[in-house]
C-alpha cells in the first residue's frame, strides 16, 4: 500500500505539520533532538494550514548518498538546526533550511522533513514553508517553471536542481514523499528536492508542491 492510502482516517497514527498560516494552538514537543511531535494529533496546530504526513514506509526515509560524497556530519541534526540554505533566483527567495517541521522551525526559515534525504543526497529532500506568515518563504512558489533553478547549499557545497513538476494536491496525498516523488515503492533514481506549501494563498484547501531533480555537472 502507497503512502498516499493511509487518508486522514489514520491520522492518530500519522504525524501533522501547519504549513501556512497563524497557529492556534501548540503541537506537543517530541522527544528531544528528533523534531517529530509526541502526539501526532496535537500536532494539528493551525485551522488554516496542515499537512498530514503518515509514518514512512520502509524505504520512504533517506536512502543515502549517491550524488557524491556526504557534506554533512552522519549525526542527525538537531531539531532547529541550520542544515543549509535555500535559493530561488526566479521567486526571490533566499532562506535558510532548519532540521524539523515544527511551528516553531516555520517560524524561522524553511523546514526539512526529518528522514528525508540531505541537500545533494540521493532520495527525496523534503522541504516545507509558510506561504502567507512570518518570513513566507513560498509566498510565490507557484510562479515557478519547469526548467527553473533550485539551490541547496549545505556542507560547502552548492547544489542545483531544476524544477521538472509542479502540482496542486489533496492534504491526504503523501506520494511527493516517495523517495521518488509519485512514484511508490520505486526505489531512488537520482537526486530529488520536493518543496511544499498551502495553496491557495490563506487556505488549508490543497497543497502546492513543487519538485526539482539535481542537475548533472558540467
Amino acid at each position: 500500500m502507497s503512502v498516499r492510502k493511509l487518508i486522514h482516517a489514520a491520522v492518530p497514527a500519522a504525524a501533522a505539520l501547519a504549513v501556512s498560516a497563524a497557529p492556534v494552538a501548540r503541537a506537543s514537543a517530541g522527544p528531544a533532538g528528533t523534531g517529530a511531535p509526541a502526539d501526532p494529533v496535537a500536532a494539528v496546530s493551525s485551522v488554516t494550514s496542515v499537512l498530514n504526513l503518515g509514518p514512512a514506509r520502509p524505504g520512504a526515509a533517506r536512502t543515502g548518498n549517491a550524488a557524491g560524497p556526504r557534506t554533512i556530519a552522519d549525526d542527525r541534526p538537531r531539531s532547529g538546526e541550520r542544515i543549509g540554505s535555500l535559493a530561488i533566483d526566479r521567486i526571490a527567495v533566499k532562506a535558510k533550511v532548519l532540521e524539523g517541521v515544527s511551528e516553531h522551525v516555520l517560524q524561522h526559515g524553511v523546514g526539512h522533513y526529518p528522514g528525508t534525504a540531505r541537500p545533494g543526497e540521493r532520495g527525496n529532500t523534503v522541504l516545507l514553508g509558510h506561504r502567507t506568515t512570518h518570513l513566507r518563504p513560498f509566498l510565490d512558489l507557484d510562479k515557478l517553471k519547469n526548467g527553473d533553478a533550485i539551490e541547496l547549499r549545505a556542507g560547502g557545497r552548492t547544489y542545483t536542481y531544476r524544477v521538472e513538476d509542479k502540482r496542486v494536491t489533496m492534504p491526504d496525498d503523501r506520494d511527493a514523499l516517495e523517495p521518488v516523488p509519485y512514484r511508490p515503492w520505486s526505489p531512488p533514481d537520482g537526486a530529488y528536492v520536493t518543496l511544499i506549501t498551502c495553496h491557495p494563498k490563506g487556505t488549508d484547501e490543497r497543497r502546492l508542491i513543487v519538485v526539482g531533480r539535481l542537475a548533472p555537472k558540467r
